[in-house]
C-alpha cells in the first residue's frame, strides 16, 4: 500500500509539473497502433484478425492483441496467449502500447498486470491532457484490489479535469461502498480471479 501512494504522489507531481504545458501533443503511438487499439476497444476480433492476415503486423503491442482476438474467437488457448506476452516488457514502447497491454491484461483476467501497464503509461505522459484513460484503469484496478482511497484519490483527479459525471459517480458508489463490487458483474469476476491467482508482475 505505502508503494502505491508513493507512486501516486510522484504522478501527482508530474502532473503539476507538466501538465500546464501548452504544446499540442498527440495520444502517441503509431498509425498502425491506433488502428489496431480502435478496433480492440470495440471488440472487433475478426476484423483484427483478418487485418494481420492480410498484412502482417510489425508492431509488439499488435501483435499481442492479434494473440488475444485469436483467443477470444477459439483459435487458440490461454496457454498460447500466455507464451505470446513473454516479453510484454519490451512492449511498453510509448503511452498508446502500455494502455493496449493494459486492455489485453484485464481482457484476460490479469487485474496486476493491467495495473502495472496502466502505471507505465502514466509514467511516459507529459500531461493530464489524455490521462483520462490510464485514470480510469487505475482506478478499475484499485477497486478490484481493495485500494479504495487510492481508488478516491484518481477519481477525484478525472472528476476535476474531464468531464465523466457518471462514470465518477459509479466508480465513487464501488469505492465507498465497496460491498456494492459483488454485484457488479465484470469487477466481481475480476476479484475473483484477482484473490484466486498468485501475483503477477511483468513477464
Amino acid at each position: 500500500m505505502i508503494r502505491y501512494c508513493l507512486l501516486f504522489i510522484v504522478y501527482c507531481l508530474l502532473f503539476i509539473v507538466f501538465g500546464c504545458s501548452s504544446t499540442p501533443r498527440h495520444f502517441d503511438g503509431t498509425d498502425e497502433e491506433r488502428e489496431y487499439d480502435a478496433l480492440q476497444l470495440r471488440g472487433k476480433w475478426e476484423q483484427i484478425v483478418e487485418k494481420n492476415r492480410q498484412q502482417p503486423t510489425q508492431s509488439l503491442a499488435c501483435r499481442k492483441v492479434v494473440c488475444l482476438a485469436q483467443y477470444r474467437l477459439g483459435h487458440t488457448d490461454q496457454h498460447v496467449v500466455k507464451e505470446c506476452l513473454s516479453d510484454s516488457r519490451e512492449v511498453l514502447t510509448s503511452e498508446l502500447a502500455a494502455m493496449m497491454m493494459s486492455d489485453v491484461y484485464m481482457q484476460l483476467g490479469m487485474v496486476t498486470m493491467a495495473q502495472r501497464a496502466a502505471f507505465e503509461a502514466m509514467v511516459k505522459k507529459t500531461g493530464v491532457k489524455d490521462s483520462e484513460r490510464a485514470l480510469r484503469r487505475l482506478t478499475e484496478t484499485a477497486l478490484i484490489t481493495g485500494q479504495y482511497e487510492l481508488a478516491l484519490k484518481y477519481i477525484g483527479i478525472v472528476e476535476e479535469n474531464f468531464s465523466s459525471k457518471e462514470w465518477v459517480g459509479e466508480m465513487r458508489t464501488l469505492a465507498l461502498h465497496p460491498e456494492q463490487i459483488r454485484q457488479h458483474e465484470i469487477f466481481n469476476k475480476l476479484r475473483e480471479n484477482y484473490e484466486n491467482t498468485q501475483d503477477q508482475f511483468f513477464l
